[in-house]
């Protein structure tokens, strides 16, 4: 987080969830700044994502956790990144 809070300026306030189910999963992530629900065993490969409390897209396949891991690298840079700034 030192590096990050000096490229990312505020992003220690970034609420991020990663909910292990599907049902109740999407309430949970909602409250987050972008946040995903994990299939459960034996569900489909689909990951529904959300992202400041909407649903922006789901997730399908078997890269699940690598395909989140770059959006939320996206979400800060575009968020915290210096590139906000200048978009204010």
């Amino acid at each position: 987080m030192p590096v990050w809070r000096e490229k990312y300026p505020g992003v220690e306030g970034l609420k991020v969830a990663v909910m292990g189910c599907i049902v109740n999963g999407p309430g949970e992530s909602k409250h987050a700044d972008i946040g995903i629900s994990l299939p459960g065993t034996g569900e489909l490969p689909a990951a529904p994502v959300y992202i400041d409390g909407k649903k922006a897209l789901t997730i399908r396949g078997t890269n699940i956790a690598g395909d989140f891991e770059t959006l939320v690298g996206e979400y800060i840079e575009k968020r915290f990144g210096q590139g906000q700034a200048a978009a204010e």
